[in-house]
């Protein structure tokens, strides 16, 4: 049986209290979304500009906030060779790989070398409590991640 951290961690690696505040101050979607009559709203691709210099996964909200009861809809970038470390959440997670190539691994190992690569158009289902871990062995990755919050995030110890 693995033995599970209860440490919450971040995709960025930064404090909770840190992450909100950079998710509602800078990721919302009234900052790049325009909404039209009827309550409508559109977010084009040209609008969502991540921050090439940067050597950090990034993310933003489309709709929703992962942080509240209902659907949330986030962009997630991880840079060239940017992966995410071992972790689960509280909740299903539906990924879609919106541009490069994801690699997925499902256990708490962090072998990149062990993950299964999901090109533009793939799909993958994050069960909920399912350890695994992702990210890009290559060029940028671009991912859609949809779900139902509140959910929460929990890093796992790595496992040789």
């Amino acid at each position: 049986m693995q033995k599970r951290s209860t440490k919450k961690l971040t995709a960025l690696g930064i404090a909770l209290p840190s992450l909100l505040i950079a998710v509602i101050a800078l990721l919302t979607p009234a900052s790049f979304a325009v909404e039209l009559e009827g309550g409508f709203e559109i977010v084009q691709l040209a609008d969502m500009t991540w921050d090439e210099s940067s050597d950090r996964v990034q993310q933003k909200i489309l709709y929703g906030n992962p942080a509240e009861e209902g659907l949330y809809i986030i962009r997630v970038r991880f840079p060239a060779g940017g992966t995410s470390r071992p972790h689960f959440h509280s909740q299903d997670r539906f990924v879609t790989v919106i541009e490069g190539v994801w690699n997925a691994g499902i256990d708490a190992s962090h072998d990149m070398a062990a993950t299964t690569p999901i090109p533009a158009g793939g799909f993958m289902l994050h069960p909920a409590g399912a350890v695994h871990y992702d990210g890009s062995r290559g060029g940028p990755v671009v991912v859609e991640i949809r779900g139902f919050g509140p959910v929460s995030t929990t890093s796992v110890d790595i496992q040789p």
